[in-house]
């Protein structure tokens, strides 16, 4: 009890003499502070009060008051900033209270005072993120680097998603401490560091593809494409048929083949294809005819014996030479079209052979067979004329050259200095022994807006307006057409495919 009471008297006695300690060093009395609010001259120069505040000398070689200060900055802001740190400078180095005019002026105080009054001591700016700082009016400004912004200069710019900084990449961007990074997707390479340009692989890369495969550029990508109806294979570097079945082409029955596919539909049913080739359709009882006849179109294919359908005769002056122009149509590919003779000797045979222009002539000087041009049995119309010239024969298609046959001297001779001639069209005379290669006389087709022998249509259209056996379909389509008397056999048997 008695040490107890010991060791509470000795700490009572360390606690007086720290306060006494404390009170003797940290508190001031009102003289000693007032010391920060006075000054106390040195022995300036007798013009000093005339110049301008000077900061080593006012308030470091001697103590100067806030209004002192404001001689020195001249503005208020700055001062206010000043004051209040300069007073804080001399209470941490104990001026005016021991040594309030004493000559040597500790460094650390001048070190403190001068740098309250820059703004930029110690840099208040981020490192990384700014060039300099600019010292103001109690103030800094801190200039930034490129891809950095904020007071200090300590915000990165994020180029890729900054409306205000845009990066301009062109597809890809990163950002980056102060800066960004652009890249391409796949298939494209960089040009300015910001745009993206294809990669044109096929120019590149000369056999990315394998025969029959042709290499197609796409933006970024390229494709092998093959022939239609097959796929490209990227392991085995072949071309593979696509098998169409299996995509649900057709509505019923489908058949899959090299590089396509057919739809088939059951007839048996009452079912046809449809158009497009996919879809089936009911078959109609009774089929739409377009039966419509021209009164002005002459059909080629009346007489089935292959007489002709019209007969011509022209009583011209003998100097006049053979010349014949007229629109044809027809599916057929053989037939005559016409016949025209002075004599059984003198003759002219323009017919069809194969789809194309067949040209038979005989006289008394020399006789021949030729043929050109295309096959013109497509269902279409077609010009042809026909001009006996000095010394050649021309044929012409819409216009176009297609046979000139050598012929020095007239195709047919005049009598008395009349040149008689007979034209007898889609057909032979009775006599059929005189034609050099032997033809199909019979023509099934049609031919309007005619001029036989510079004459017009003299003598045709008085003819075919009367009857219109003679009157030709104005629709036509390929296939078997029987015009006139008789019976036709067809043997369907829906029970083979």
């Amino acid at each position: 009890m008695w040490r107890k009471k010991r060791a509470l008297g000795e700490s009572l006695a360390c606690l007086v003499f720290l306060v006494t300690l404390v009170d003797a060093y940290r508190f001031l009395s009102q003289s000693t502070a007032s010391q920060f609010l006075s000054r106390h001259k040195r022995a300036n120069s007798l013009f000093e009060e005339s110049k301008k505040g000077n900061l080593e000398r006012e308030c470091i070689e001697e103590l100067c008051n806030k209004e002192e200060a404001r001689e020195i900055f001249e503005n208020q802001p700055e001062t206010e900033y000043f004051y209040p740190k300069y007073v804080a400078c001399l209470g941490s180095h104990r001026v005016g209270i021991k040594n309030p005019n004493m000559d040597a002026i500790p460094s650390d105080l001048r070190t403190c005072v001068r740098e309250i009054s820059d703004q930029c001591t110690p840099p208040p700016c981020y490192k990384e993120g700014s060039t300099r700082c600019v010292d103001g009016q109690a103030s800094f400004t801190c200039e930034c680097k490129s891809g950095w912004k904020g007071p200090r200069c300590e915000d990165d710019i994020d180029e890729c998603s900054d409306p205000e900084f845009p990066a301009g990449c062109n597809q890809k961007c990163y950002n980056l401490p102060g800066s960004f990074h652009c890249m391409c997707e796949e298939g494209y390479f960089i040009t300015d560091k910001v745009s993206c340009v294809d990669i044109d692989e096929c120019l590149l890369y000369h056999s990315i593809c394998e025969e029959p495969a042709k290499c197609v550029n796409t933006p970024g990508i390229y494709e092998c494409q093959c022939p239609l109806g097959f796929k490209y294979n990227f392991t085995s570097k072949t071309c593979d048929d696509i098998d169409e079945c299996q995509l649900n082409v057709c509505e019923e029955t489908c058949i899959n083949t090299e590089g396509s596919y057919t739809c088939h539909c059951d007839g048996r049913q009452g079912l046809r294809l449809a158009e497009g080739q996919r879809y089936c359709e009911r078959i109609p009882v009774c089929v739409e005819l377009y039966d419509h006849r021209h009164p002005e179109m002459l059909y080629l294919g009346e007489q089935f014996a292959g007489l002709s359908v019209i007969y011509l005769r022209y009583r011209l002056p003998e100097n006049t030479k053979f010349t014949a122009e007229f629109d044809f149509r027809t599916f057929d590919p053989e037939g005559v079209v016409l016949y025209a003779e002075s004599s059984q000797d003198s003759w002219f045979m323009l017919g069809l052979r194969d789809g194309r222009i067949e040209v038979q002539f005989k006289n008394q000087h020399t006789f021949k067979v030729t043929s050109g041009g295309k096959a013109i049995n497509d269902g279409q119309w077609h010009v042809i004329s026909v001009d006996e010239l000095e010394s050649s024969i021309s044929v012409k298609i819409s216009k176009e050259a297609v046979m000139s046959i050598n012929s020095p001297e007239s195709l047919f001779t005049s009598v008395n200095g009349i040149l008689e001639t007979k034209i007898y069209i889609a057909g032979l005379p009775n006599r059929t022994d005189n034609i050099i290669k032997p033809i199909n006389p019979r023509l099934d087709g049609c031919i309007r807006g005619w001029n036989l022998m510079n004459q017009g249509a003299s003598g045709i259209k008085e003819v075919i307006q009367e009857k219109k056996s003679k009157h030709c379909f104005v629709y036509v389509e390929r296939g078997s057409f029987f015009s006139g008397a008789g019976l036709a056999l067809f043997n369907i048997d829906y029970s083979e495919k």
